[in-house]
């Protein structure tokens, strides 16, 4: 089937390309409709790796997708052609301690889509386990199924803060991720939210999707501002999305006592913070790694009607134009956020 795919660092193919997937009793084979274009997948295009993992032959990019059904495996009950459905991007190892253990997501041999070795959704068919598929409500657009992906790093992030009712949060970064970890400490509980940026188009965006305050910490001190804007006290909550060094070494000095950090983005290089003064503050310390057990939440969120993610849909490109897309993601407008991949259907 013909597939976007990275043959090298900075080097994008749209061709065919042999997968060899075949059906299992416990699959499903879905028809791809959109497809998200993650950070993840523009460094791989940009950089040919991130952190350990290095792209050492052709790969098919994308992991944030929605699509139909168009063949259920013989075990499977709960899926029928023509469902319209989300997908969980990385499989586990069903029988490994890790997933035994209910952390499936830190699995060392999760097979995950658009990670090296493994081949991403960026092409018309995908065979998935069914266990790993997710029926869309018929308010749920393709779209928006599309960007489960990414609302289930900032959901298990917010779960992992543990947030008290009312609580105050800081979000550093406004990109997807930060945009929609701001959005869920509020369905959370977070009376408010404060994100950190140095774009201003984009904190303006995120001011319009709730309570959320806008700081450009280019233009003003991020810590005496939080503080301002806390009555002195400071966030209950830090959520640090955007893996730059610097700014996540100011997460102690913007918390409260007893507030916690926790750590979304990955940076590029260790970070540095004053421990004894986290102590001084009983400061908790949350690291996120994708995530586990939300799909099912973050759709029922989505459909509420309480997570807005229209605003954050903001560029489409069809199929055929999958280079073209990817080397506008690299160069992003100020006012983008997403860019997703339409597919014919």
């Amino acid at each position: 089937m013909k597939a976007l795919v990275l043959e090298e660092k900075g080097r994008l193919n749209l061709r065919e390309i042999e997968l060899n997937e075949v059906l299992s009793p416990t699959d499903v084979k879905i028809k791809i409709h959109t497809v998200g274009i993650c950070g993840s997948d523009v460094h791989y295009y940009t950089h040919g790796g991130i952190g350990t993992f290095i792209v050492k032959a052709p790969m098919v990019l994308g992991h944030e997708a929605a699509g139909t059904v168009v063949e259920v495996g013989s075990a499977v009950k709960k899926f029928k052609v023509g469902d319209r459905v989300c997908m969980e991007p990385g499989i586990p190892n069903f029988e490994s301690n890790e997933t035994l253990t209910g952390v499936y997501n830190l699995d060392p041999e999760i097979k995950f889509w658009a990670t090296p070795p493994y081949h991403g959704v960026l092409r018309p068919l995908v065979i998935h386990p069914a266990a790993l598929t997710f029926k869309l409500p018929d308010n749920v657009s393709f779209a928006e199924g599309a960007m489960i992906e990414p609302v289930s790093v900032g959901m298990h992030s917010v779960v992992k803060a543990r947030p008290v009712i009312g609580d105050i949060a800081v979000v550093i970064g406004a990109g997807t991720i930060g945009m929609v970890t701001a959005l869920c400490a509020i369905a959370g509980g977070c009376s408010r939210v404060i994100i950190l940026d140095v774009v201003d188009e984009k904190l303006k965006l995120a001011e319009t999707l709730g309570p959320i305050t806008g700081v450009n910490s280019k233009n003003s001190n991020p810590i005496s501002r939080v503080k301002e804007l806390t009555n002195g006290v400071g966030a209950n909550i830090v959520f640090e999305c955007s893996g730059n060094e610097k700014a996540a070494s100011t997460a102690v000095d913007l918390l409260a006592p007893g507030g916690t950090i926790v750590h979304v983005g990955i940076p590029l290089s260790p970070i540095s913070y004053d421990v004894s003064k986290a102590i001084s503050k009983e400061i908790r310390v949350e690291n996120v790694f994708r995530y586990r057990n939300v799909y099912p939440r973050a759709i029922n969120l989505i459909a509420s009607g309480k997570l807005n993610l229209k605003p954050l849909i903001t560029d489409d490109f069809t199929f055929e134009d999958s280079i073209k897309a990817f080397d506008f993601a690299v160069k992003m407008p100020a006012k983008s956020v997403k860019v997703q991949i339409q597919f014919p259907q």
